[in-house]
């Protein structure tokens, strides 16, 4: 009888540690899965937090993009409002410059009226240097300042004159050495005509002068003659080439009748 008795408290004690495993199991798996979870929401948190972090950084140069932006919206303002003001100052300038043409050619017809032949003159000569060594840009204007512009037409010669490196006197045709044919030499104009083109400076050869002498058809055939220092048409004045003025010959008219 005691036998059959110890078997099933044997029994029943194994059940019960069963269960406690089971139970304690349980107990260390719940643990574990706290542990987890915690140190998962740990994580979260501090992404979020490096999240927050960036964003606010992003907040910050975006705030330093708008300024910045402002600024250079209110500096391109000044400066459009700066080119506009010079803008009108250039165009005053001009209409001046041309008041003062007008006003010295009227002069000019009452106190000196061989300065210009039939109404034209020798307006300006620009000449400035190309990229490559030795090569040259010229431009020739020749205006018409009659109130009452007829057709005109005439004759351009240009020459360049200076001297050699052994100091001997040359002088050649700048329409030969810029490949310009006669026709392109003549000019019909009603308001003004300008000759222009590129041309090469001869080997060994130092220039001093340009001579320009204009021919306007007609009755008396009558000429002007204009000459300008090389020096002077390339020296630079106030950031721009500057126009040279006549140097040693002035506006004569030729009758050649």
């Amino acid at each position: 009888m005691k036998a059959s008795r110890k078997i099933p408290d044997l029994a029943t004690l194994t059940r019960r540690m069963q269960w406690v495993v089971i139970a304690g199991t349980l107990a260390i798996g719940a643990l574990v899965g706290y542990l987890a979870g915690n140190w998962h929401v740990f994580v979260l948190q501090d992404q979020v937090a490096q999240l927050e972090t960036q964003v606010d950084s992003l907040y910050e140069r975006a705030e330093v993009f708008d300024y910045q932006q402002h600024m250079a919206s209110v500096e391109l303002g000044i400066e459009k409002a700066a080119t506009q003001s010079l803008q009108q100052e250039l165009l005053s300038a001009q209409d001046e410059n041309f008041a003062l043409r007008r006003e010295l050619t009227f002069y000019q017809k009452i106190m000196a009226p061989e300065m210009e032949a039939s109404g034209v003159v020798i307006d300006s000569f620009e000449l400035q240097p190309n990229r490559t060594e030795g090569h040259y840009h010229f431009r020739l204007a020749v205006v018409q300042m009659e109130r009452q512009r007829s057709l005109t037409k005439g004759r351009v010669s240009i020459r360049l004159s200076g001297r050699s490196e052994a100091g001997d006197a040359q002088s050649f045709d700048l329409h030969a050495l810029a490949n310009l044919t006669d026709s392109e030499q003549q000019f019909s104009m009603r308001y003004f005509t300008v000759q222009a083109g590129d041309f090469v400076l001869p080997e060994n050869f130092l220039p001093e002068r340009i001579d320009v002498e204009v021919t306007v058809s007609g009755g008396s055939n009558q000429q002007l003659s204009k000459s300008f220092y090389w020096n002077q048409l390339l020296k630079p004045a106030e950031g721009a080439r500057e126009l040279s003025p006549p140097v040693s010959e002035d506006e004569l008219p030729v009758d050649n009748t």
